[in-house]
């Protein structure tokens, strides 16, 4: 079991079980490349603005002996440190137990290696299930680099750099979420999600996931306007359900190239891949894919 400890004013210490590494779960995929996170490679240090309940706040994150040390540019009162400390440990997954995970991987004992010297286990997620929805959308049938401008730009109508709050861009409209952010045919969606964040229909999604079988939870997921099976399963991967699988085009390809000398498979046949991984299958699969990305994209040797 994991505690918390606040110093007085604006610095918390979180603690996580082990094993975690910061800087594996940062470059878990490409959420820390977007507003309004920002990482410092070098220094190692994960910043993003936050909108907490006494106001804006920049915050900056650092590893410690235990977990995190987070530190704020103004004084927190009760509120905000107990809001402050409910988003960085959802953010960064700091209460998922992950100490079976490369266990579970003894099926794949390269990927087994691989994984437990990179630090492999937690993925980033945003602060709120409907910064994720709202990311996931945009980046859906779409380059990763186009999506990051229209998150960008998403993220520009938030108050002093923080992720604009759903009321926010249900007054920007579909109108200029298409003409400004560049989200095309995504507009109705986006606003979709922003009003599943205000009647909280996203909150019940995220309250009950622990709970719910896999199926069940992809299909809630499912159910909200511009997610699909993958994205459900991304979703469901970043409220910590470790069981659900995410099968894109992009996985195809992979799992042709690795496990499948060049044909393409089944979702099937995947599945049957990473079932010896059980209660771990999900995160398997996916941290096969993102080890795989990051090798194409250079980020394997930071």
């Amino acid at each position: 079991m994991t505690t918390d400890a606040a110093d007085a004013g604006a610095r918390l210490r979180l603690a996580a079980s082990s094993p975690f590494r910061l800087a594996a779960v940062v470059r878990s995929h490409g959420w820390f490349q977007t507003t309004p996170f920002t990482w410092d490679e070098e220094a190692e240090v994960l910043r993003r603005v936050e909108s907490l309940p006494g106001g804006v706040a920049s915050v900056e994150i650092r590893s410690s002996s235990a977990g995190v040390s987070v530190s704020v540019d103004r004084p927190l009162d009760a509120r905000d440190r107990a809001e402050l400390r409910v988003r960085v440990r959802r953010m960064l997954q700091l209460d998922a137990h992950v100490a079976g995970f490369i266990e579970a991987l003894e099926y794949d004992a390269p990927l087994a290696e691989d994984l437990a010297r990179h630090g492999a286990g937690r993925l980033l997620a945003g602060t709120t299930l409907y910064e994720d929805v709202v990311k996931t959308i945009c980046g859906t049938n779409i380059a990763w680099r186009q999506a990051v401008a229209c998150i960008g730009k998403i993220g520009d109508w938030g108050e002093r750099g923080a992720f604009p709050k759903p009321d926010v861009l249900l007054r920007k409209g579909a109108d200029r979420l298409r003409s400004e952010a560049r989200v095309g045919y995504r507009a109705p969606y986006i606003l979709s999600a922003a009003r599943a964040a205000l009647d909280g229909t996203l909150v019940e999604i995220e309250a009950e996931a622990p709970d719910l079988g896999a199926r069940e939870l992809a299909k809630r997921l499912e159910s909200l306007d511009g997610i699909g099976p993958s994205s459900a399963g991304f979703l469901g991967l970043l409220l910590g359900r470790f069981d659900l699988l995410v099968i894109d085009s992009a996985t195809m390809r992979h799992a042709a190239q690795v496990w499948f000398d060049g044909r393409r498979p089944t979702r099937q046949e995947i599945a049957a891949r990473v079932a010896p991984a059980g209660e771990w299958r999900g995160l398997a699969l996916y941290w096969a894919m993102v080890r795989a990305w990051q090798r194409e994209t250079g980020l394997e040797s930071r």
